[in-house]
Parts: structure tokens; sequence; C-alpha cells
């Protein structure tokens, strides 16, 4: 088998940084509407990955990376909605 690469653009680079900035903006802010705009933001995100990267085979490791970003945003976003939007 060989390894399947991809090159690299400015975009396969964008989408992670915008990744982690909205991560980091759902982690610190303490607005539950804003988080839960956040939290619906990382369904766009992880979309956002299935475009921009051509293959899951790629064995580049921004892909991979990107991809635990995403996972990881994707679970934490929704797990702090949820314990946000039962305290008033």
């Amino acid at each position: 088998m060989t390894d399947t690469k991809y090159p690299v653009t400015p975009l396969k680079i964008g989408v992670p940084i915008l990744t982690v900035v909205l991560l980091l903006a759902m982690l610190f802010l303490q607005d539950p509407v804003t988080v839960a705009f956040l939290c619906f933001s990382s369904l766009i995100t992880a979309m956002l990955h299935f475009n921009v990267f051509e293959s899951t085979a790629d064995k580049s490791p921004l892909n991979r990376i990107d991809l635990g970003i995403q996972v990881a945003f994707l679970v934490l976003s929704v797990v702090r909605a949820l314990a946000m939007g039962g305290h008033p």
C-alpha cells in the first residue's frame, strides 16, 4: 500500500487555525447564547474539514491533526452547551 498525500494549501492551514480560535472562544466565553452558537459552528467546521481535505486516507499530519481538533471541538462544545444550558 502506498501513502496518499495531497498538497498543502493555504485553506488547509486556515481551517485548523479557525477551529482553534473558535474552540478557545467556546471555552472562555460565559454567555450561553454565544456558546450555543459556537456549538452549532462546530458542526459547520467539521463539515468544512471534509470539504477542504480531499480524503480521510490522506496520511498528511495536517489532516490528522485537524480531524482530531474537529472531534475535540464538537464533543467539548456539546458538553459545554449542555452544562451551561441547565444554569440560568
